[in-house]
C-alpha cells in the first residue's frame, strides 16, 4: 500500500510538472504568493466551506509550518475555496478514469482546473497530493459511504474511522476545523 501511495504521488507530481501545474516556487517546496495568495483571496473576510470558522489571517497563522500546504498561496487558495466540495466532485467525476494512477492524475487536474475557474492560485504539487491521497483513501476505504455524497456525515464518519481525515491534516498542515471546540470538522475532501 505504501508503495502504491509513493507511486501515485510521484506520478501525480511528474504529470503536474509536465502540465505546468506545479509550484511557482523555485525551492521545490510550497507555493508562496504573499499574504493575499490567489486572485480574489485577499478580499475575503472569512474562509469558506468547512473552514468558515477562520479568517484568512487565523487560517494562515494556525497552519503548521513546513507541511505540504503551508505556503501562503496554498493557504489562501484553500481558505477562499470550498475544497471538500471541489475534491468530492473531482473524486466522483474521476472514478472511471482508469487505474488508481490515472484517477489520481484526473483528480489533481480537476482540482487545479476548479481553482483556475475561481481565479485562485493553483495548489503546489505537495499540497494537491494531500488532497489526491485523501480522495484515494476515501475511495478505497469508504466508497459505499462517499460515492453518492462525498459531503455526507456517513462519508465523514467513515473517513475519520479509516484514518483518512487525520492523514490529510498531518500531510497538509492545515488547521482542522472544529478541532479547538471538540468538533470534527469536515475533513480534507
Amino acid at each position: 500500500m505504501r508503495h502504491l501511495f509513493t507511486c501515485v504521488a510521484a506520478a501525480t507530481t511528474v504529470a503536474l510538472s509536465l502540465l505546468g501545474c506545479g509550484s511557482d516556487s523555485d525551492s521545490g517546496s510550497s507555493n508562496h504568493g504573499g499574504a493575499g495568495g490567489g486572485a480574489g483571496a485577499s478580499a475575503i473576510a472569512q474562509c469558506v466551506g468547512n473552514n468558515e470558522e477562520f479568517t484568512p489571517a487565523e487560517f494562515l497563522a494556525q497552519t503548521a509550518p513546513g507541511k505540504a500546504c503551508s505556503g501562503s498561496s496554498d493557504v489562501s487558495s484553500v481558505c477562499a475555496n470550498n475544497l471538500p466540495v471541489i475534491g468530492g466532485t473531482c473524486g466522483k467525476s474521476c472514478l472511471s478514469a482508469g487505474d488508481d494512477s490515472q484517477q489520481a492524475l484526473c483528480v489533481a487536474g480537476c482540482i487545479q482546473a476548479a481553482l483556475d475557474d475561481s481565479k485562485s492560485a493553483r495548489l503546489s504539487d505537495e499540497c494537491v497530493t494531500c488532497y489526491v491521497t485523501d480522495i484515494g483513501c476515501a475511495k478505497s476505504k469508504c466508497l459505499g459511504q462517499c460515492a453518492v455524497d462525498p459531503a455526507s456525515p456517513a462519508c465523514f464518519t467513515c473517513r475519520t474511522d479509516a484514518g483518512c481525515v487525520a492523514a490529510f491534516y498531518d500531510c497538509s498542515g492545515l488547521p482542522e476545523p472544529g478541532a479547538s471546540d471538540g468538533g470534527g470538522g469536515e475533513g480534507g475532501s
